[in-house]
């Protein structure tokens, strides 16, 4: 069985010093978020187990996917190859096969006996609310039009001993799953899954259609088939076997709390807003479960979603515009792609889609094939050089866009958003040419030679 267990036991034996046991006892509010920004600040993002945190049962353990090499790792290849074989396996998906009993339901609550309290109290930021969060949420849902499920991660404010705030962002695919439940006035049942192997999470990421399977993805990453064991309270939904922790209930069609502030993945925190109310019915997990956390705004936010969003993008790119090259993500909310262009209007094509595709599309620029995406220097020369605002960047006023960029006005996270056309026409209307150099001369130089000679005592 893959697991987060088996995960860390690898790390161990193949990474060692990329997992970091802490034996004292530490505070779940700002202290685990202040270790991991500490160590960041020096340039490292290990994996992290707290044994002893203060008024809590379970083990927590963060920043499992905090790097490249982790996630290479659990692909099973190199960090250069981790877009490569994410595209490879996500497009050859596994169905789940079902199990009578798994690891996750060693124990089980229900009723009263369910009790959040028992979990680490997580706070990260000084601007956040006083509750605190589950940061490491899958939420399962299944549409009840089509049957198709869904898996997701949710930011969940604990309020209760049996109940939470959940943001479900309009537009993704759990907001419209759930407005069908509220048609019908319904409430939504959900299972809500935390501490699972890093591929699990990478599949849960993957961006599809409403008719994709998150779970035939994750069989596809794991090139096997998940395990998974029905809930107890909601036999149609089925989680992982191998899951650390599982909390089954609804999710209420009328009832909103109020929910926030919390620090989000760019840096910036997002204000007081109302969401809908998870009320938690079942709760099951495995004997000294591990509790899995993801600190917002560090390295393993980023990280995690980085191979999925590349993947979406790629694919979207590279069906749109034949002569695509490449793209990189230099920043939240930002895509960088290279195209050898057929005509002058398909930068503008592509930026037209790209940006209407994905609420987390914000900025589009397209650059010449010639241009490497990831380099900002050659990627803002291009704009220097190639752009002129009047005709090639194009505003898109009132797109759906999402709430947790702080420049949004509202918490419907209507936004302006914005392409850029760095492209060389490829009819100029003046005669210019590039600075060159004789490329014998450049392949004749040995820069070895220029080497700065020490100073003599």
């Amino acid at each position: 069985m893959s697991d987060l267990r088996t995960f860390i036991e690898t790390v161990r034996a193949k990474r060692r010093a990329d997992v970091v046991e802490v034996e004292r006892e530490v505070q779940p509010k700002y202290e685990t978020a202040a270790i991991v920004t500490k160590l960041e600040a020096r340039g490292r993002s290990p994996m992290l187990l707290f044994r002893n945190v203060a008024g809590a049962e379970p083990t927590l353990v963060t920043n499992v996917c905090g790097s490249m090499g982790r996630l290479a790792l659990a692909l099973g290849c190199s960090v250069g190859e981790v877009a490569k074989t994410y595209a490879e396996r996500a497009e050859t998906p596994m169905a789940p096969v079902s199990v009578a009993a798994g690891p996750c339901q060693e124990v089980v609550k229900q009723a009263e006996a369910v009790d959040l309290s028992i979990l680490p109290s997580m706070i990260y930021h000084l601007d956040d609310a006083d509750e605190p969060y589950l940061t490491a949420a899958i939420v399962l849902a299944r549409d009840p039009e089509t049957g198709k499920t869904n898996l997701s991660y949710h930011r969940m404010m604990i309020a209760g001993k049996n109940r939470t705030g959940i943001l479900m962002e309009k537009g993704k695919h759990l907001d419209g799953i759930f407005k069908k439940y509220v048609a019908r006035g319904e409430d939504m049942p959900v299972a809500v899954i935390l501490g699972v192997h890093p591929l699990v999470a990478l599949g849960t990421l993957y961006s599809g259609t409403a008719d994709d399977e998150e779970y035939d993805v994750i069989g596809g990453l794991m090139q096997e088939p998940l395990e998974v064991v029905p809930c107890v309270t909601h036999p149609d939904l089925s989680v992982p076997a191998g899951a650390e922790l599982v909390l089954e209930g609804t999710v209420s069609h009328a009832e909103r709390m109020r929910e926030g502030p919390f620090g989000e993945f760019t840096g910036y925190g997002t204000g007081v807003t109302q969401t809908p109310v998870f009320e938690v019915k079942a709760m099951t997990h495995r004997r000294d479960f591990l509790f899995q956390d993801i600190v917002s705004g560090r390295m393993e936010h980023m990280v995690l979603s980085l191979p999925a969003i590349e993947h979406r993008n790629r694919k979207l790119a590279r069906s749109l515009a034949k002569g695509f090259v490449e793209l990189a993500l230099p920043a939240p909310l930002t895509t960088v792609v290279a195209i050898d262009k057929t005509d002058d209007e398909e930068p503008l094509r592509l930026i037209e889609a790209m940006l209407r595709a994905d609420i987390y599309a914000k900025h589009v620029i397209v650059v010449d094939g010639d241009v490497d995406p990831s380099d900002l220097r050659q990627v803002l020369s291009a704009v220097a050089l190639q752009t002129q605002a009047d005709r090639k960047v194009h505003i898109f006023a009132d797109e759906q866009g999402t709430p947790l960029d702080p420049s949004c006005r509202s918490e419907d996270g209507r936004s302006a958003k914005m392409g850029i056309d760095a492209t060389r026409a490829l009819a100029p209307t003046r005669s210019v040419t590039p600075n060159r150099l004789p490329q014998e001369l450049l392949d004749s130089i040995d820069v070895k030679e220029f080497k700065a000679k020490r100073s003599q005592e």
